[in-house]
């Protein structure tokens, strides 16, 4: 750029480079926070099944509702429309917000007095993650070129590692000594710490920015033609089927265990706990830290792998799900790491392909519609099928229907693995259709 160019040509051709490494390091530090945040909060209930249940006199059943069913219903018919303003307006407000949200939402379920307000609150949380996911995935990848795409998801997933050891580790802890009730409103303080963070240290990037894309590639278009455009990239369906059936498979297991493991080995809630979140926490660290790398690796050498990594996961959970339903109580949480490991491993690989695949200008919806399947079918629709057929087994297996139910749901397992296997097929030429790794301009470059 000589001097002779003008401010507006310089503003210009500023908006057209990628941020400094050092920016775009502090950005994944801090959006890790927020995941952390709110996946904590998520997770935490899990550990606090029989003190809510007892002070509320919930079943099984509302039990499930509560801790996941709501906060998944709400997320889908939230997540959508929230997509689409965060594909048009502010990632940062959005994000800011939705922190805003979901912490007051955990301060209304600390201080629940019936099953309705409980639920509320769950809802609350549901609403702001609805918030927070489109848009921080969508942002990442506005950021991150393809080639580094996968790498930085994985980092950005740690947070959701962190959060699954801080929430059930510490969750427990807190409920043990002072209340479930004084827990949660304890809970509530990261997000509010983190949202005037968001607002003031980090800025909008321009849409595509990575890809090298033009205004013209991401102006918004009307709502049914994104989806049906999205739709025609023949490896998007499969792999969001894929992914939400595996969903179902892991996190209903995962949302389950504590329970499983206080009636089935009569494990104590805090003992259940404090195994329960470290277990996740190395599983999941492992997971992320070595999918997205691996991946971007691998994919390299042939593009497949990214949803190769996924199908084999798949395959491992049963396996793993299955030693820890008929295995020793001492091997249950360790086997419970290695199964959030696997899943840790296809996460942002999954994600990578998403946003990969997906038009800049519908990055957001695309993210959106994965994430809807994947709280519908997995974290909405798992937790809930557990309990509820826990409670059909229970006049026949008693203390063990629990353990019953939770093996049902390892024949998920069969559908996955074939919808992933038919993914892989297509999704070369998919790829080379959006682009592949050519889709970075060298007008997009990097600050040093």
């Amino acid at each position: 750029m000589s001097d002779m160019d003008s401010p507006k040509e310089q503003q210009v051709d500023k908006r057209n480079q990628l941020p400094s490494m050092a920016y775009r390091g502090w950005f994944l530090f801090v959006m890790t926070l927020v995941s952390a945040s709110v996946v904590g909060e998520r997770y935490m209930m899990a550990v606090m099944v029989s003190p809510i249940k007892a002070d509320l006199h919930l079943s099984d059943s509302e039990i499930g509702v509560a801790k996941d069913l709501a906060i998944a219903l709400v997320y889908i018919i939230a997540v959508l429309p929230l997509a689409r303003l965060a594909d048009g307006w502010s990632k940062r407000k959005m994000v800011a917000v939705a922190a805003t949200v979901w912490s007051v939402a955990v301060l209304i379920c600390g201080s629940a007095k019936n099953y309705a307000m409980l639920v509320v609150g769950r809802s609350g949380i549901g609403l702001g993650e609805g918030g927070f996911t489109p848009p921080s995935q969508s942002w990442i990848a506005d950021l991150f070129p393809m080639k580094q795409r996968a790498t930085a998801l994985s980092i950005f997933l740690l947070g959701a590692s962190l959060g699954t050891y801080v929430g059930p580790r510490f969750g427990s802890a807190l409920a043990s000594d002072y209340g479930w009730r004084t827990a949660m409103l304890l809970a509530s303080i990261p997000g509010f710490i983190l949202v005037p963070i968001v607002w003031f240290t980090l800025r909008d990037t321009r849409v595509g920015l990575a890809d090298g894309s033009t205004a013209e590639q991401t102006k918004q278009r009307p709502f049914g033609e994104t989806v049906r455009e999205l739709l025609a990239i023949r490896t998007f369906p499969l792999l969001v089927g894929a992914a939400a059936i595996n969903a179902l498979l892991t996190m209903g297991m995962i949302s389950w265990a504590p329970a499983f493991m206080e009636r089935s080995h009569g494990m104590s809630m805090r003992d259940a706990g404090m195994q329960m979140g470290s277990a996740l926490f190395l599983g999941s660290v492992i997971g992320h830290s070595v999918g997205g790398p691996l991946s971007d690796l691998l994919g390299r050498r042939d593009l497949r792998w990214y949803i190769w990594i996924m199908m084999f996961s798949g395959i491992m959970a049963c396996v793993i799900g299955w030693l820890i339903l008929t295995g020793p109580a001492t091997n249950a949480f360790p086997l419970f790491g290695l199964n959030l490991l696997l899943g840790g491993l296809s996460a942002a690989p999954l994600m990578a392909v998403v946003a990969g695949l997906a038009p800049a200008h519908s990055r957001s919806t695309a993210i959106a519609l994965l994430m809807v399947a994947i709280n519908v079918v997995g974290l909405g629709g798992g937790p809930w099928f557990i309990g509820k057929l826990s409670d059909l087994l229970h006049p026949t297996y008693g203390a063990e229907s629990l353990g019953m139910a939770m093996r049902y749901m390892l024949l998920c397992g069969i559908p996955s693995t074939v919808l992933s296997f038919a993914a892989s097929l297509y999704c070369r030429k998919d790829f080379a259709a959006a682009g592949g790794w050519d889709r970075m301009k060298s007008k997009a470059v990097t600050a040093h």
